[in-house]
This record gives structure tokens, C-alpha cells and sequence, in this order.
């Protein structure tokens, strides 16, 4: 008899616990690097957000409480982060949803990681070789565990409601091979075994980086990227096409997020209601965001490396040349003043990958050389 008590009272706190999430509550886990912590200015267009679109707390700042819903005012990462792709993300689902749904945002991004600062079982030794000090402050304010965090989060999201997607941006670290995309798919099983989420309905949406063709200096992590959905259920890649980078060739701009996460949208929209997405993509044809003015470049290059010297054939002027690791740091710029043939020493830059973006008037060409060879 006393089993049936315990099983009837399981029973019963069961049922409480569905009462109170609200199923109209649309909860979405966002994560990765510095391009979905938000790396563009805030604007006054952003500040306008509907009362129905909510931001978890994810860390304590001036403008938020660790564990607590907040209106979705940029930015939503963390009070020193900027806008990002999550913010139009939630704006434009509010436009089409029915007006009883709301839409909440559970984010953990960290600038610079690597995926692997999310997967539990090696994070800890990882962050705790890490030496630069900036990184270092934005994991202490996760208390050094972003997934653990990124998990509390939405454990207490969850409290109020439903979990309906899983947004990534990460990759310009370390999209490059194999090994993200299966560190990448345990860390959303993780998630779905602890949150308790059905997987078949719970969409993993993966962003691409900023174009080669933009001048993204990591665009070369877009093949690994788009790769994915061809791995794993209920994965799908989110276009970056049209979203346009800040002058560090890294990052979005302003416009660039806003695009990125009206895409986000209407992707999570294609592949859980097509009905909805159809009117998702009228109303932006209608703003006419969908179309976007691309920058053309003229320029190109030829290359030549002979031992430490790399001599360049350029199509016009190239004023100056940025060296950048994989990572996303600059390691070097040669400033030329306008040369179309002209040789770069390689010496002193690090033995590893390295991506070389060369600069005319008109526009930008990257390469990617490989100085470990």
C-alpha cells in the first residue's frame, strides 16, 4: 500500500509541474563565441523590444539578476556583451506567432572559446589552463563552467516553460574538422538527457560564420558547418548569406546580427511550422530585407611562397595586409600604401594556419597559408 501512496504522490507532483509551465512559453538555449555574445553596437532600432520577448539572466549585472527573466533589451549575453543574433532571433518570431505565445532566451557565449569549453567532461581542465586575463573575467562571471551555467539556466527557464530550440554560433575557433561536429552533437545530447527535452522536437540550429566571399576572415569554418545536417537528425545549418561584417572582418555588423537572426527565425520556422514560415518570409519580403545590397570586390591575388617569403600578384592596389591566427586574432598587418606585385616576409609570424587578408580601395581577398609546412 505504501508503494501505491508514493507512486500516486509522484503522480501528482508530476501533473503540478505541467500546470505550471506555461506551454505557450517558448524557451530557446543559445551558446557559443563572441558572435553570439554580440559583438555590434546597440541601436536605437534595438532598444524597442514587445513585452512578450524575455531574456534569462545568465550572469549578474547593473541590469539583471542572476536566475531571473528580464524584458529582452540588448544585450541579452551578459551586461558587457553588445547586440547579437539572438536578439532579431526573438523579434521576429514575435511578429508571427500567435499573441498568446512568449518567447524567452536562455545565453552563455564566451569570446574566443573553443566547443570544447561547453562539453562537461573536459571543460574543467580545459578553463583551467587558460591564461589570458580577458577570457578569463568573462568565464569567472559563469563561474568558470558555461555549460554548467548554461544549464542551470534553463533548468529554471524550464520552470515556466517549454524548451523549442537549441541555437549554436562557435566555429571560428575550431570549426575545422571532425571532431567539433561530434563534440558539438554530445554537447546536445547532454543537454536534451538533463533537460529532459523530446530531441525529435527540440531543433539543434547551427549559424554559419561570416562569408568568405564578405571577407570573413574564418569563412573557411563554413564547409565543417554546412556539413553538419548531413550527420546528425534534427540539424539544420542556418544561412549567413546577405548578413554583412564589421570592418574586423570577424564579426557581424549591426545589420549583419539583425539579418543573421531574422535567418535564425525563419529557419527554426521551416523546419517546426512551414506555415508560419511562409508568412515569416512574406512579412520580411514586405520590409524588404530580403534584399540585401552584397559588396563587390574587384580585387584578386596570386600567390607564390618561396621558403620565408611570399610574393603576391594583386589585380589592383592592395593598401594593406592583415595576418590573423584561426582563432580570430591579428598577428600582423603590413601596411603597403598601394602595391599590386610586392613580397611579404614571413618570418617571425607563428608556425600554424594563418589566414592573409589583403585590402584594395574597392574591396578585400583572403588566403589561407599554412606556415607549419
Amino acid at each position: 500500500m505504501k508503494k501505491v501512496y508514493v507512486i500516486t504522490f509522484m503522480l501528482i507532483m508530476g501533473a503540478l509541474h505541467l500546470q505550471a509551465q506555461d506551454q505557450n512559453f517558448w524557451i530557446f538555449l543559445c551558446f557559443g563565441q563572441s558572435n553570439m555574445a554580440g559583438q555590434a553596437p546597440i541601436e536605437e532600432q534595438d532598444l524597442m523590444v514587445n513585452d512578450r520577448y524575455l531574456s534569462m539572466a545568465t550572469t549578474d549585472g547593473p541590469d539583471r539578476q542572476l536566475g531571473t527573466w528580464r524584458k529582452a533589451v540588448p544585450p541579452l549575453c551578459r551586461a558587457d556583451a553588445h547586440l547579437g543574433p539572438a536578439d532579431w532571433f526573438g523579434r521576429t518570431l514575435i511578429d508571427v506567432v500567435p499573441e498568446n505565445v512568449r518567447i524567452g532566451i536562455v545565453s552563455v557565449a564566451v569570446e574566443g572559446c573553443p566547443i570544447t569549453f561547453f562539453d562537461k567532461d573536459q571543460n574543467a581542465a580545459l578553463i583551467a589552463k587558460e591564461d589570458r586575463d580577458w577570457m578569463n573575467g568573462i568565464l569567472d562571471q559563469y563561474g568558470r563552467d558555461p555549460y554548467e551555467r548554461l544549464v542551470s539556466m534553463a533548468k529554471i527557464a524550464a520552470k515556466d516553460g517549454v524548451v523549442k530550440g537549441v541555437l549554436l554560433h562557435q566555429g571560428e575557433t575550431d570549426a575545422y574538422n571532425e571532431k567539433w561536429r561530434k563534440t558539438l552533437r554530445k554537447i546536445y545530447r547532454d543537454l536534451q538527457q538533463e533537460l529532459r527535452f523530446d530531441s525529435t522536437a527540440v531543433p539543434l540550429l547551427v549559424g554559419e560564420v561570416v562569408r568568405g566571399e564578405y571577407g570573413g576572415i574564418c569563412g573557411h569554418a563554413n564547409p565543417t558547418i554546412n556539413d553538419i545536417s548531413n550527420h546528425y537528425p534534427n540539424t539544420y545549418v542556418v544561412s549567413s548569406e546577405g548578413c554583412l561584417p564589421s570592418d574586423d572582418n570577424l564579426h557581424f555588423s549591426s545589420e549583419g546580427y539583425r539579418q543573421l537572426g531574422r535567418h535564425y527565425a525563419l529557419r527554426y520556422l521551416e523546419v517546426t511550422n512551414p506555415g508560419l514560415a511562409d508568412v515569416c518570409r512574406q512579412r520580411l519580403a514586405a520590409a524588404g530585407f530580403d534584399k540585401i545590397s552584397l559588396p563587390s570586390s574587384g580585387l584578386t591575388i596570386k600567390t607564390n611562397r618561396k621558403g620565408d617569403i611570399l610574393s603576391i600578384v594583386a589585380s589592383e592596389p592592395v593598401e594593406k595586409v592583415d595576418v590573423v591566427s584561426f582563432s580570430g586574432q591579428t598577428v600582423k598587418t603590413f601596411t603597403l600604401g598601394g602595391k599590386k606585385v610586392f613580397d611579404l616576409s614571413l618570418k617571425g609570424l607563428p608556425k600554424e594556419k594563418l589566414v592573409f587578408v589583403f585590402q584594395s580601395v574597392n574591396g578585400k581577398a583572403t588566403t589561407d597559408i599554412n606556415l607549419d609546412q
